[in-house]
């Protein structure tokens, strides 16, 4: 028989949330669902994931989530097996969900078979890892303090790691914190900061950052940012008349030898040929 563990019992009802490092040494799994909402980083060791009457295999770097009512257990696993959980209610994944808005696949994280799964490196297995762990920087007994942290971390985990699983047309939702640092690169002011301020906009690690930026828009940081000036500067050489030297600069470029390589290379003319030509009058 299955187990139904209750939030009522095994969270803060306060601050509505519970974050444990679970260990094999001092646990004991049993066949189990809950009437709340469970993320779970695991840290060490392997195991195999009994859920919904599948089994899964886990290892470390696997961000799991696991929804109300979901049947699971650990079994197979190697000691130590280890995993940070952190517990949270009905009512914070609603606010969270709402929160969101209609653009985040609430219902696909819901409606699937099975937990949804992401799998980290180890350098955002860390990242993440640091960032759960500040919850217990928190004043236990300042619950507000606390829930409002939890929910800071479930929006970050939810759009970073949870926001672009399939649809079900098949398509891949593009996240919404790199959709947003794309579009958000588009202004001067931030591409000529470089791919660092890509990187700050992003809020992920640069691994994940970059990985992602590859995966949906086929390009690199260097590249996204370099052509992002390049058409700058064509602009600027077809409107303005500053000159072919203050225009690198004024891109962002720190070295005008690779600025002439690099605008030859895509626009097949020197800077200086581009401008003239953008003078002539069209026959």
């Amino acid at each position: 028989m299955v187990k139904r563990l209750l939030a009522a019992y095994h969270l803060d009802t306060e601050a509505e949330c519970r974050l444990r490092h679970v260990k094999t040494q001092t646990e004991r799994f049993v066949p189990h669902c809950h009437d709340y909402y469970e993320i779970f980083l695991t840290l060490g060791g392997t195991a195999t994931h009994y859920v919904n009457g599948v089994s899964e295999p886990i290892a470390p770097g696997d961000l799991i989530f696991v929804r109300k009512d979901d049947e699971h257990d650990y079994v197979n696993y190697d000691k130590p097996f280890e995993f940070l959980n952190l517990a949270f209610t009905e009512n914070t994944l609603l606010k969270l969900f709402d929160y969101l808005g209609e653009g985040f696949p609430a219902e696909h994280l819901l409606k699937a078979p099975l937990p949804p799964t992401v799998k980290l490196a180890d350098v955002e297995t860390h990242h993440l890892y640091m960032k759960l762990a500040e919850l217990h920087t928190v004043n236990f007994t300042d619950k507000a303090k606390l829930k409002l942290k939890m929910r800071g971390l479930l929006v970050y985990i939810f759009t970073t790691y949870f926001g672009d699983i399939r649809t079900q047309d098949g398509q891949t939702d593009i996240p919404f914190w790199l959709e947003n640092a794309y579009e958000k690169m588009r202004s001067p002011k931030n591409f000529i900061g470089g791919k660092n301020r890509f990187f700050d906009l992003c809020g992920v690690t640069r691994e994940h950052a970059s990985r992602s930026l590859k995966k949906y828009y086929n390009v690199t940081p260097s590249e996204y940012v370099g052509d992002l000036r390049l058409t700058y500067a064509a602009g600027l050489l077809r409107s303005s008349n500053l000159s072919v030297t203050d225009i690198c600069y004024e891109c962002g470029f720190q070295n005008v030898s690779w600025f002439y390589n690099a605008f030859s290379e895509k626009f097949g003319l020197t800077p200086a040929k581009y401008r003239e030509k953008s003078k002539q009058p069209s026959e």
